[in-house]
């Protein structure tokens, strides 16, 4: 384009007569698009690493962010629920609060490692709404984030210890861009300690019905979900209290599961903790020990299953497992794992995990069409006779992948692979 340019240019001045309109139209055209481009370049490296170009899985990325912000309505709420067929249409009425907060989650963790800002807008807008609907106060220092009946399909309104983990993990950004007080995010810990005993176990849910917590309900995630809002809490307001909960609940996680030998459950959540403890410096080489040893032991299992056969169809998918939102969530559990272990063996053979695993990710994930970008419930959406269910697409399916697809670039990053 410069060339042509140029050359134009030339022999407008030295070959014909600028005065004449057959040359100096198409001279002033063409300065008018240069300088269109210009700015249009300069405007794109003020939001865009210089290197994003570059980075393995940009492509797939950009494909699933846009997914993300094609589906936030103008009043910020996301559309929960696509099919693969855009001829089949959900109401919005099935949500959720905490996969709201996670794919909010995604969106900043996207800007954060460095490639695009241009959906800064629309996370700010959906974090809004979140806030506006789900966010509310339970007395004069705790905030919860509510789950709806008539969205979740449970019998009364109540607030996942889970979900304020979620939350914190995706708005203590907005404290520091001067987009939500302190007191919210504060507030939203302390009801993290409320739901958090002398031992470190997390209770679930509270009922917002009768004010009671719910001592018999457990969830995998949350207690894992809660200690990493605490952490992103911890780094804009560090007291003690944050920090000291943190550990609480880690130290009781891996107390509770290191008995379970091979049978430990993979818990993606814990194993950021751990990294984000290890890294900072916010653990103590005894305590750093051991939270080495709980994520080593959380990845021996999961390696184990994956298929590594090239010539399997689900080639660098899990035994029993293709599902992209579940094995999203395992590239992040590895990619934290790399970067907690010690071990030079281990981390070699989780760099190869996450290859081929986000590798099997990349081949599964729509690219086509008013859906593209988006990862359905199975890899197997693309085989025919599948389950209607196979080919919904959820927002969390997507954000767990970009996360995934992200932390796998930052190795690469790290290990100058690229």
């Amino acid at each position: 384009m410069l060339y042509y340019y140029f050359r134009l240019l030339w022999y407008n001045c030295f070959m014909f007569d600028l005065s004449s309109p057959t040359s100096y139209i198409p001279t002033i055209f063409l300065t008018i698009v240069m300088v269109f481009i210009a700015i249009i370049w300069k405007e794109a490296k003020k939001s865009t690493h210089e290197n994003t170009w570059e980075l393995p899985y940009f492509d797939e990325i950009a494909l699933s962010m846009n997914y993300l912000n094609n589906n936030i309505y103008e009043n910020g709420r996301f559309q929960y629920l696509q099919n693969v067929d855009p001829e089949i249409v959900y109401k919005n009425d099935v949500y959720n609060s905490l996969r709201h907060a996670g794919s909010l989650y995604a969106m900043y963790q996207y800007e954060k490692l460095g490639l695009e800002t241009r959906f800064k807008e629309n996370r700010i807008l959906s974090s809004k709404y979140f806030i506006d609907r789900y966010v509310t106060k339970l007395d004069d220092v705790k905030y919860v984030v509510v789950s709806f009946p008539e969205e979740e399909g449970i019998k009364f309104h109540i607030a996942k210890s889970g979900a304020a983990g979620v939350a914190l993990c995706a708005l203590c950004n907005l404290y520091e861009e001067k987009e939500l007080e302190l007191s919210v995010l504060r507030g939203l810990g302390e009801f993290i300690l409320s739901m958090t005993d002398e031992e470190g176990n997390v209770w679930a849910y509270y009922n917002l019905e009768n004010n009671t917590i719910d001592t018999k309900a457990e969830a995998l995630f949350y207690p894992a979900e809660a200690a990493a809002g605490l952490l992103y809490l911890y780094e804009i307001d560090p007291q003690q209290k944050w920090l000291n909960a943190i550990k609480s609940i880690i130290f009781r996680i891996i107390e509770q599961r290191k008995p379970l030998q091979l049978d430990i459950p993979f818990d993606h959540w814990s194993a950021f903790v751990a990294e984000k403890l290890i890294f900072k410096r916010l653990a103590t080489p005894e305590e750093s020990i051991r939270l080495k040893e709980y994520v080593e032991q959380m990845a021996i299992p999961v390696l184990t299953n994956q298929i590594t056969n090239p010539k399997n169809s689900y080639y660098g998918g899990f035994i029993d497992n293709i599902r992209p939102c579940s094995i999203g969530t395992i590239m992040e559990g590895l990619a934290s794992t790399y970067f907690c272990t010690d071990n030079e063996q281990l981390k070699l053979v989780i760099t190869k995990a996450l290859s081929i695993g986000n590798y099997f990710l990349a081949r599964v994930q729509v690219k086509t069409g008013v859906n593209a970008g988006g990862l359905p419930n199975s890899a197997n959406w693309v085989k025919p006779g599948v389950t209607p269910n196979a080919s919904i697409i959820r927002i969390d399916n997507v954000q767990h992948v970009v996360l995934g697809w992200l932390r796998y670039q930052k190795i690469l990053e790290i290990t100058g692979q690229y």
